[in-house]
Formats: C-alpha cells, structure tokens, sequence
C-alpha cells in the first residue's frame, strides 16, 4: 500500500511557489547546507538565511498541504476510486472550464497537476 504523503515535494513546491502566492502555503521545508530536514510550520517570510557563526547556509521552501491546495481553488473536487484494492486519486475541474487530472496515489499529485494544468492555460483564479 503506497503511502499518502502530507505535503507537496521540493520539486512541486518549487514549482508551486513560482504560480500561488507564498501565503497560501501551510508549512515549508527547510533544507540546511542541501540536506532536507524537515516539512514544519510555515512561519518564515525570509527564505534564505546564512548563519556565519556556524558556517551553514539553510533554505526555506514554501510546501502546501492537501487542504492548502483545495483551499486556493474552490472548483477543484477531489475524486478518490478503488478497483481491485487499489485506491487511485484525481481531481476535477467543475463548471464550464471541465477537465480531469491524471489518476495517481496520492491526492496531492492531482491537486499538484490541476493546478500546473490551470496556470498553463492561463486559467488560474486563485481564492486567497
């Protein structure tokens, strides 16, 4: 059984960063000299710190939760299946601009997808 995960990847939240607006996001990832520690309460606005004492260079990346993603979009449902014991996830646009994300594991990943889908198309409107 695949393992749902909470929050948007590194790559995602890159990502994600660059279309929704920085306070939309629930948590954030801190990256310490290019480790990845941790995804933990989003509470820094200055992304990037160097701390000389200690020689360490820490990064801050903006990552959203399930409920910070839906939360930005009101016309996205989350759809959950499953056949054979398998359980697959995708998110639907409703109303006039209709379309259906990919199937993936986790419900994220079709947030994730409907939201690049909607910035592609110049369709965006985020509720924030």
């Amino acid at each position: 059984m695949a393992t749902i995960r909470a929050y948007t990847t590194i790559e995602q939240s890159r990502k994600l960063a660059e279309i929704l607006p920085l306070e939309s996001a629930d948590k954030h990832w801190i990256i310490l000299d290019g480790a990845i520690l941790r995804a933990t309460t989003y509470d820094y606005f200055d992304l990037r710190e160097y701390n000389q004492d200690k020689g360490t260079f820490r990064e801050y990346i903006p990552c959203w939760s399930l409920a910070a993603l839906l939360s930005t979009l009101p016309d996205i449902h989350l759809k959950k299946y499953t056949y054979d014991g398998i359980t697959k996830y995708y998110a639907t646009l409703i109303g006039i601009r209709q379309f259906n994300s990919k199937h993936y594991d986790n419900p994220v990943d079709a947030c994730y997808e409907m939201i690049i889908h909607l910035h592609e198309q110049n369709q965006i409107n985020i509720n924030f």
